[in-house]
């Protein structure tokens, strides 16, 4: 009797961690800029590859901002082009400082800010996506900017 519910709580074990197996991001890429300076009118594109099926993605903007970074938020344009042509288009100030110190910074770890574009956006077609982001801080030079990046995840229903 011990030893069939023993196999019962390992089989259940196995599959909690298969279900979970799958779960991470479906895409994650990374740009760092040289100096962490990031130009005014440079964009920043990334192509991201699709699944041929139509699902739902969660597509979200990660910032590392470094101690040099004087605002308290990081306005950007974002602008997706699906698989299908469709584009849409994002204007989002991402929150960084507040009182003038830095939103959720631990002592000791670089900073990173993680916001999301689009929670549940329906895609479809086989291909890829086009992301589009440019700086809207109306300087020539942005200093305090290593990297940004992109995180993109199926949302399951």
């Amino acid at each position: 009797m011990k030893r069939t519910g023993f196999i019962g709580l390992l089989i259940g074990f196995v599959l909690i961690i298969a279900s979970c197996a799958n779960k991470g991001p479906v895409f994650e890429k990374y740009h760092k800029f040289d100096n962490n300076t990031w130009d005014r009118f440079n964009q920043v594109v990334f192509t991201i590859p699709m699944e041929p099926e139509e699902s739902d993605y969660s597509i979200s903007l990660i910032l590392k901002p470094t101690e040099k970074y004087e605002y308290s938020t990081m306005p950007v344009y974002v602008i997706i082009t699906t698989p299908s042509g469709e584009e849409r288009m994002n204007e989002i100030k991402i929150p960084v400082k507040q009182d003038n110190k830095f939103i959720g910074k631990e002592e000791g770890k670089p900073l990173i800010i993680k916001s999301v574009l689009w929670k549940e956006l329906r895609m479809s077609g086989k291909g890829s996506c086009k992301l589009s982001i440019e700086n809207m801080i109306p300087k020539i030079q942005t200093q305090g900017i290593a990297e940004i990046g992109v995180i993109v995840e199926k949302v399951e229903h």
